[in-house]
């Protein structure tokens, strides 16, 4: 009788010691599944002319919306308590970094040689979400939100507290190379109670945001786009319609087209250059080549918007999108004639402009 006895206390122990489990001084809180977060299994395009320090590729996200269910407790009913998600990096920081308009601390992530990484996450509380908050503080600290959302009783109905991770990879040294990373946890959440100067961490019940095992993927070949030439013909102007320095006529629309473009880059980018002498760079103004017999003109690069463009400097392919293999794209631009002399003299004009794409 006694060992029955026994065993029917241990059990019943084990049942009414269930709740400690949960986290929280006036909300009691606790994980809804597991510890972890997943991100999908994800490939990174390393392009070709990537430096270190460029980001690479686009953000990578994990998701739990329902992270914790919480319920707020009978002895704090009659309080507003407020809740947030921290943040907390495990590796080491190794330099900064600037994207979207915001400033992000780059972890070095020790997974893999060359590869940090930098962090952001907002959290949804009650259907209030925050905006995305940048990882900043160094390893081992829990970085605490500027959004704290408020909380009333409701009879001890539970609700979830959800969170985003938001990751972006950097390249940190030279030595990067093709492969798969291990487990990589690059990120831990917690909930984060306040109320009336005092606080309360999950430290019990923190979140990881884990990659596992061969689920991030590290590509350093290929990366291009295939990018035909294209031939421009403009209409014919009367010489006679030239009315000084700055006259502009023969506009015609035109497009480069980059097609085949791989998914995975953090961005591709394009510049332009004559291979004859620039006249004036500010207007997008370059000579006639040697095969050209008309004088007083040159010919003149724009965007489709009017305005010129500027050679030698890099513009962002804006539509590129780092989720889609084999895309095709294009850019629409025009070419004119642009008076320079006071005289013009007829004949033919004729030049050509080499367009540039880097991958990074």
């Amino acid at each position: 009788m006694a060992k029955i006895f026994r065993s029917i206390l241990f059990i019943a122990f084990a049942g009414i010691s269930h709740p400690a489990w949960g986290d929280g001084t006036w909300v009691d809180c606790s994980r809804t599944n597991s510890y972890y977060q997943y991100f999908s299994t994800t490939t990174i395009q390393i392009g070709k002319d990537a430096v270190v320090g460029d980001l690479l590729g686009g953000w990578i996200t994990s998701s739990d919306p329902t992270a914790w269910t919480c319920a707020q407790r009978s002895s704090s009913q009659t309080i507003s308590p407020q809740l947030a998600v921290q943040g907390y990096p495990p590796y080491p920081i190794w330099n900064t970094t600037s994207t979207e308009g915001q400033a992000y601390s780059v972890y070095n992530s020790t997974v893999k040689s060359g590869l940090g990484y930098i962090a952001r996450w907002r959290y949804t509380v009650k259907g209030q979400t925050s905006t995305w908050y940048p990882l900043t503080v160094a390893a081992g600290i829990y970085q605490t939100p500027a959004e704290l959302f408020p909380v009333t009783y409701d009879s001890g109905r539970s609700f979830n507290i959800g969170v985003d991770v938001q990751i972006r990879f950097v390249k940190t040294a030279n030595t990067l190379t093709a492969g798969t990373t291990p487990v990589f946890d690059p990120m831990y959440t917690r909930h984060y109670q306040f109320y009336n100067g005092a606080s309360s961490t999950g430290g019990g019940t923190y979140m990881i945001a884990e990659f596992l095992a061969g689920g991030l993927v590290i590509n350093t070949t290929g990366g291009t786009c295939t990018t035909p030439n294209v031939d421009v013909t403009l209409p014919p102007a009367a010489r006679s319609d030239f009315s000084g320095p700055g006259y502009t006529t023969s506009r015609t629309d035109f497009k480069l087209n980059f097609t085949q473009c791989p998914a995975g880059l953090a961005s591709i980018s394009y510049s332009f250059m004559p291979t004859t002498t620039i006249k004036n760079n500010s207007q997008g103004v370059f000579a006639p080549d040697s095969t050209s017999t008309a004088s007083g003109v040159a010919l003149q690069m724009l965007t489709d918007q009017d305005i010129p463009v500027t050679f030698n400097t890099d513009y962002l392919l804006t539509s590129y999108d780092s989720g889609t293999a084999n895309t095709n794209y294009s850019v629409p631009l025009r070419a004119g004639l642009y008076q320079t002399e006071n005289t013009v003299s007829s004949g033919n004009v004729s030049g050509s402009v080499t367009f540039t794409l880097k991958y990074k």
